[in-house]
């Protein structure tokens, strides 16, 4: 039988959790009707959580646990309730049997982008980069319409590309990097922070395209205006650099004079230096 941990603990790496399990169709089987109170009770434990003395709240999370166990018992094989299982344990702090719960539902249907996520988080803050690799990219190709894979995809190689870099792969590490932020980018236009990581990649990735880099910083100030002075200062030295890169420094300095937050100085007063001296 599982045991509720003591300490609620919300994992680091955990990049996003997305609900991809469908209960509610227009007719539901007796198990997805089961599977759909467990959910609802699940659904109270976390939005009356916080409300709760310690003592109560490790019993009412047991309780689910309970739920889930008693269902899997009688559905040993269903993988919506695996996969829901596992995501109130890895939500609740037991990663260790979230992950064993990911990992079967994964060997009945490989073919699930959220579970191969699941399982490349747990590889992750266990320290098993390169095993976390493909589970990464598989989500992105069976779900290549989800912006978040693509998303994680790319911060994940960002962060780990040196421990990377002894992978086989078709594209370079860099050059999947940058796609991956593009998709996401593309993916979701109205996503601020999505399109801030695509424009920031082109410095990321070395063989980008510099034109194509500018265009991404200047759709950021056109296409963002409601962002705060500091943000539109950051995009502006994104900008500068970019025109920087091509050779159009009268433009840069034009540009960066408009730079007034304090704390990005420091950053103006670099570029301003490059810029001068390619026009000298």
């Amino acid at each position: 039988m599982q045991r509720f941990p003591f300490q609620l603990i919300i994992s680091f790496f955990v990049f996003f959790t997305i609900m991809s399990v469908h209960l509610y169709g227009k007719s539901m089987s007796l198990s997805e009707l089961e599977l759909s109170k467990i959910v609802e009770i699940q659904d109270s434990f976390f939005k009356n959580g916080n409300h709760l003395p310690e003592e109560e709240l490790i019993r009412q999370a047991q309780y689910v646990v309970n739920q889930y166990e008693s269902y899997l018992t009688e559905n040993p094989n269903d993988v919506n309730g695996l996969i829901l299982f596992g995501k109130f344990l890895k939500r609740t702090g037991n990663s260790e049997d979230a992950f064993s719960k990911f990992w079967k539902a994964d060997q009945l249907n490989p073919n699930i982008a959220v579970t191969k996520q699941q399982i490349g988080n747990f590889f992750v803050e266990n320290g098993r980069i390169i095993e976390a690799f493909p589970f990464f990219l598989q989500a992105t190709r069976l779900e290549p319409e989800e912006p978040a894979y693509h998303h994680n995809l790319g911060s994940f190689i960002y962060i780990f590309e040196e421990k990377l870099s002894n992978i086989d792969h078709d594209e370079s590490l860099g050059e999947l990097m940058h796609e991956s932020f593009k998709h996401a980018a593309h993916l979701q236009p109205e996503n601020f922070d999505y399109q801030l990581r695509f424009a920031q990649s082109f410095f990321d990735f070395k063989n980008s395209n510099s034109n194509a880099g500018l265009i991404a910083w200047q759709k950021l100030l056109n296409g963002f205006s409601n962002r705060s002075k500091k943000e539109t200062d950051y995009i502006k030295l994104g900008i500068a650099k970019m025109l920087i890169r091509l050779n159009k420094s009268k433009d840069a300095l034009s540009l960066l004079n408009s730079v007034q937050t304090e704390s990005l100085m420091h950053s103006k007063d670099i570029l301003i230096k490059k810029a001068r001296l390619l026009t000298n």
